[in-house]
């Protein structure tokens, strides 16, 4: 049996907003606040209270919940969590998975798998920086979820998601 997921509050218009992005069921950790989605075949979740943790503590939180910082890659996820993201008032920057050193020409996983597919805006990467620093990838609304390149010392809300292999 599932539970319907349909309805969240919008503290922008302050009013109950219609959602059917998502679900919980059994296959997601429910007492940590996750939600299924059958369209990314995952689980998960966004941490807007830890706003105060670095890009560094990211995985550990994430993986103390049997969660990975979540991967968004490809476009039909990238939608899918914008739309989901729109719903919220997150105003600060929003992190997931993705980091490369500025001496380096691909961008990675944290399993070190190269990504591929990019959403960045007009004026990103910059990669400006000494070779050896490392920067991770973020996105905020006011720039229409549009990624980042970012340091390794800001701090933002952050997705994490337990992904479901059938």
């Amino acid at each position: 049996m599932t539970e319907c997921m349909s309805v969240s509050h919008s503290k922008t218009s302050n009013e109950c907003i219609g959602l059917s992005a998502g679900y919980v069921n059994g296959r997601c950790p429910k007492r940590n606040g996750y939600v299924y989605s059958e369209t990314i075949q995952s689980c998960f979740k966004i941490h807007v209270k830890d706003t105060s943790l670095q890009s560094a503590e990211y995985d550990s939180k994430c993986g103390l919940e049997e969660a990975e910082l979540m991967r968004i890659d490809s476009e039909e996820k990238q939608v899918f969590i914008v739309t989901f993201l729109d719903y919220l008032d997150v105003t600060s920057w929003i992190m997931f998975q993705g980091s490369h050193l500025i001496a380096e020409e691909h961008w990675r996983y944290s399993d070190g798998s190269i990504i591929t597919y990019f959403n960045w805006h007009s004026t990103q990467p910059d990669s400006s920086g000494n070779p050896g620093q490392t920067e991770v990838i973020g996105m905020k609304k006011i720039d229409g979820y549009k990624w980042h390149d970012l340091w390794l010392n800001y701090k933002g809300a952050f997705l994490c998601e337990k992904r479901i292999f059938d």
